[in-house]
Order: C-alpha cells, then structure tokens, then sequence
C-alpha cells in the first residue's frame, strides 16, 4: 500500500498464526563463488542540500557469500556498514558459525572487537535513582562455565580466565599475564 509522501506499506494478508510477512532479496547468478554479494540494503540521503559526504551512502547492510555455493553450503556472512565522513564501509560482520567480528572482517572468536587506537567493551549501568539496599550488584560481566566434568575439576582445572597477550616482538610476542579462577584441591 502506498503510504502518500512516506513510501510504502508491506503486508501479508494471511491471518493464521505463524505468518510473517517476508521480503526476500535473491540475486539471479548461478555460480556462486567466494565473497559474492547475495544482496543489499542501502541507506542514503542523495538529495542532501550539502552535497559531498552527505549525499553519499550512510549505511547498508549486505549479506556476502564465505566461499563457493555447492550442494552442501551456502555460507554466509552479513555485513553491517556505515558512514561517518565517507561512503558507508564495514564495521561489524556476522558470520555463517556465529562469530560478530567489530572492526574485523575475520572475527576469531564468538566476540571479536579490533581496534587501532583503541578496543574496549565496556559495561555500564545507569540509573535515575539509587536504592540504599546494600544488595545493588551493579554492572556484571559474568565469566560463567557450564561445562559438565565426569568427575569433578581435576587439580589444574580453570572454572574462568582473563588473558593478557602481546604480539609485540619488541618486548616478546605470547601470553603477558593471566588472571585465573582455579579450582582448589
């Protein structure tokens, strides 16, 4: 439905439970190869009075091929991009394993945060009012292992760890420092 000056309305006219409306984006290629985008959403302000910048793509998101298609896969990774002084570029990746890489297009772990200058993740918790309970946990960053051992954490076993590595081959390149929960006895 065309919604006058806004753009338009999709929806499904089925009413039975479990009938989402879907909008599907398929390319029409019929070899799929490595690094192949499957399709695009775009963001963008082309009538922008300050032209420049500002008439460039924002934002997009796009869904791109891991390797090639064959009977047996169809890896994907969505891409998230945006812009803040140039055309929209790669900031976050999700991966077809379930990796989100931020600031790297290979994230080698579930969370994978890179950054130049700086990479920090950072909990915060906010609030209008404090109560004078001396139960507020405040923000929580929960290490939590629920990995099931058949007869108990052996002697050496870690319940949790913060790593510390360097990759600086001025002051040696490994494991810096370790901040471990171990299991005693």
């Amino acid at each position: 439905t065309h919604d006058p000056d806004d753009g338009l309305f999709l929806k499904s006219t089925a009413t039975g439970d479990d009938n989402p409306f879907k909008l599907t984006l398929q390319t029409g290629e019929t070899d799929i190869a490595q690094d192949d985008v499957l399709g695009s959403i775009f963001f963008q302000a082309p009538d922008e009075g300050a032209g420049t910048d500002a008439i460039l793509v924002a934002a997009g998101i796009e869904a791109i091929s891991e390797g090639d298609f064959s009977s047996s896969s169809n890896a994907t990774s969505l891409r998230f991009k945006t812009g803040s002084s140039a055309a929209a570029s790669e900031r976050i990746r999700l991966t077809s394993a379930g990796r989100l890489g931020i600031n790297t297009t290979s994230p080698d772990a579930l969370l994978d945060v890179e950054g130049t200058t700086d990479a920090e993740i950072r909990v915060t918790r906010t609030t209008a009012s404090f109560s004078t309970s001396n139960t507020d946990a405040g923000s929580v960053l929960n290490l939590e292992n629920k990995v099931l051992f058949e007869n108990g954490y052996g002697g050496d076993s870690n319940v949790g760890q913060i790593l510390f590595n360097s990759a600086d081959d001025s002051t040696g390149q490994g494991l810096r420092a370790k901040i471990a929960c171990h299991k005693i006895g």
